[in-house]
């Protein structure tokens, strides 16, 4: 029984630890901010610390610390994916991908398109000129 507490107490310890860990790294996060770094400097340390605290996360909470190493070889190739779906725009010409807006083919604003007259090549003259000619 004394075993068991001491192993309850072991864990309980282990995840203060990270708890604390967590704290101090949101707080460095925060001071990252303050430092008014050039923007992608900035980002980059804070996307570094994020990285480290959700490995704390899922190594610790979600107990992936005691899994087997067909864990760590899946986790490695969902980074290597992500990490080619992320660079992969880096190499594209800005002139390969062609993007039209809307507006572009829309016709001014105040202006009429040709199918005002909803299907009336005329334009609804005809009727006019009939009721004139009668009265």
């Amino acid at each position: 029984m004394a075993n068991h507490a001491e192993d309850i107490q072991k864990h309980v310890r282990t995840y203060m630890v990270v708890f604390a860990s967590l704290a101090g790294l949101t707080v460095v996060t925060v001071a990252i901010s303050y430092l008014h770094l050039p923007t992608p400097t900035a980002i980059a340390l804070a996307l570094i610390v994020a990285t480290i605290k959700a490995g704390l996360v899922a190594l610790y909470f979600m107990h992936l610390i005691s899994e087997e190493r067909a864990i760590y070889w899946l986790l490695g190739l969902t980074v290597t994916f992500f990490l080619v779906l992320m660079y992969m725009p880096t190499g594209w010409k800005e002139n390969s991908v062609e993007v039209n807006p809307v507006w572009s083919i829309l016709p001014p604003e105040g202006v009429q398109s040709h199918n005002a007259g909803h299907g009336d090549a005329g334009g609804g003259q005809a009727h006019e000129d009939e009721a004139g000619g009668q009265h």
